[in-house]
């Protein structure tokens, strides 16, 4: 079964709804550029020059901020955890504000707390600091990875969505790779502190540019100033905005396919934090050791040049295919099922098997080929899985989930692990516990192979909101024509201040069958009679 075919794609919809500077490609270059520089941040903080080594024996000053502070594994597996905790109590305040505020002034204001951020953790004097500046860090990023995706989805054409989102995803294993790349170049030539300083100047122009220019509207969201008044007045508005939300929240999580998808993406997400934070590190234990400054250097370039070319060919290739097979959410779910499920058997095949760094890294290489196929299915899945309006707070709710459960607790666990394993072992027989803690972890793959595999078995026609979309929208312009003219219906500007106010006097998603037959003939009467007054107007 192909995917819905829309009647008016709304990246089709009239220019005049968009400010003069938009054009589809513009908008994804622009977000591609941010999304580079936020992975390229994770990349950075989990590099070997950069996070560097403990204190030992062999090494007595250590390396990077591992060395600087004094850090065990397991308070070096806080600084993600920490940067997790801020994304995930942010992210669902931002989802929710766009619908009262810009998305783009969110997008300024999120990022904007994220560039001084990067560099207070440049400057941070000691291990709190840096912590607490990690943590900002994750609450500048949650205003992005809740509002950007959505802006794609608006503006990508129909028969190519999945491949912008490709375009889009792919920027996390490249902004990774170049962090770990920047990280120990930076590292080895200044310090790791201007690593983070480096990444706050390119940051920047975005947040000058959402901050300047007219704002890009989000479909599906209405910007509504809130009056000044009493106390009281301003308490009961709160609470209509609180119950409001709970609401929303409720209806995000009675999608069914929606909640798997989630679990088996929060399992991904798990092993995936643990590559991306332990991975360079377990790569050169097993094959360098650690009294070299050059190995580190080494298996950071690799790590990173591996992973920008696994990830640039397999988020491309996840979207080409699903886009090729058909982008039913069905197929996405299966082809999240079988990325999983090979990649977990080729990974573990790489931490247990190989005997050189060179065989490690070609292994590994078509493990995580397997595993970034995933990326832009399980994103679009996660979208089209919920009412288009509640798409932000859809993707807000997944990032809490993802991280809360997944890589915020992940690296540390997986540092104490490693810690038990290495205990009372020194040199290679210590090193070699790499193979097994990285291999077990690797289990957690299956386990999302067949969640997404189960999510696929219920997934049908009426649990994919696009269609449902496409049948309000054809209700709406229905009711539009019957009501005005021809001239006036094609010549009605979709800019002019009579389609927010039939926004705020009506909520169209009502009209989705969740109500009773009566209630929706009665939605359908008060459109038309707003539509009438408004040509009295």
């Amino acid at each position: 079964m192909g995917p819905p075919s829309d009647a008016m794609s709304r990246s089709d919809v009239d220019s005049r709804t968009h400010p003069r500077w938009f054009t589809p490609l513009r908008l994804l270059a622009i977000f591609c550029y941010t999304n580079l520089f936020v992975y390229l941040d994770r990349g950075v903080i989990g590099s070997n020059g950069v996070n560097g080594s403990p204190v030992s024996e062999q090494n007595p000053e250590g390396s990077g901020i591992q060395g600087e502070f004094k850090l065990t594994y397991f308070q070096d597996g806080l600084l993600p955890a920490a940067f997790m905790v801020g994304l995930l109590l942010s992210a669902p305040v931002f989802a929710e504000a766009c619908k009262h505020v810009s998305a783009f002034r969110l997008l300024a204001i999120g990022m904007g707390i994220w560039t001084v951020a990067c560099i207070g953790c440049g400057i941070a004097p000691n291990f709190i600091f840096l912590l607490f500046c990690r943590a900002l860090v994750g609450v500048g990023e949650a205003s992005f990875v809740s509002l950007a995706a959505p802006f794609i989805d608006d503006c990508a054409p129909a028969k190519n969505k999945t491949k912008w989102f490709a375009a889009f995803y792919l920027c996390i294993p490249v902004g990774f790779a170049l962090g770990y790349i920047v990280g120990g170049v930076v590292a080895a030539q200044l310090s790791w502190r201007w690593a983070f300083i480096f990444e706050a100047i390119f940051m920047v122009p975005f947040v000058l540019f959402v901050s300047l220019v007219q704002p890009l509207q989000l479909h599906g969201t209405k910007h509504t100033p809130t009056p000044g008044g009493s106390v009281a007045q301003t308490q009961n508005r709160l609470s209509v905005v609180l119950r409001t939300f709970w609401n929303d929240i409720k209806k995000v999580c009675a999608q069914r396919v929606w909640v798997i998808v989630d679990v088996a993406y929060t399992f991904y997400v798990a092993v995936i934090g643990v590559y991306g934070y332990w991975g360079p590190q377990a790569g050169r234990q097993l094959f360098f050791g650690t009294d070299s400054s050059s190995s580190a250097s080494t298996a950071d370039l690799a790590f990173g040049g591996v992973t920008v070319i696994t990830g640039v060919v397999g988020s491309l290739g996840g979207g080409i295919i699903l886009d090729l097979v058909g982008s039913t959410v069905r197929n996405a779910n299966i082809l999240c099922a079988v990325s999983s499920l090979l990649g977990c058997v080729i990974c573990i095949l790489a931490f247990s098997t190989t005997q050189s760094f060179a065989a490690f890294m070609v292994v590994f290489a078509f493990g995580q080929l397997a595993i970034f196929l995933l990326q832009a299915p399980v994103a679009a899945v996660g979208m089209w899985c919920v009412p288009s309006a509640l798409r932000p707070l859809g993707i807000s709710i997944m990032t809490v989930s993802i991280h809360l459960f997944g890589d915020v607790p992940s690296p540390p666990l997986l540092g104490l692990l490693q810690s038990a394993l290495a205990e009372g072992k020194e040199g290679h027989e210590a090193a070699e516990q790499w193979r097994v803690s990285m291999s077990l972890v690797s289990i957690l793959l299956a386990v999302a192979g067949l969640l997404f595999l189960a999510a696929a078995r219920f997934s049908t026609p009426g649990t994919d909101f696009r269609e449902i979309d496409k049948e309000d929208d054809e209700k709406k312009d229905n009711a539009k024509s019957e009501v005005l003219p021809p001239s006036e219906a094609d010549s009605e500007d979709p800019c002019n201040d009579s389609v927010p106010l039939l926004q705020d006097k009506m909520d169209l998603g009502e009209m989705r069958g969740l109500g009773t037959p009566s209630n929706s003939a009665g939605n359908g009467l008060g459109l038309i009679i707003l539509l009438q007054a408004q040509q009295r107007k």
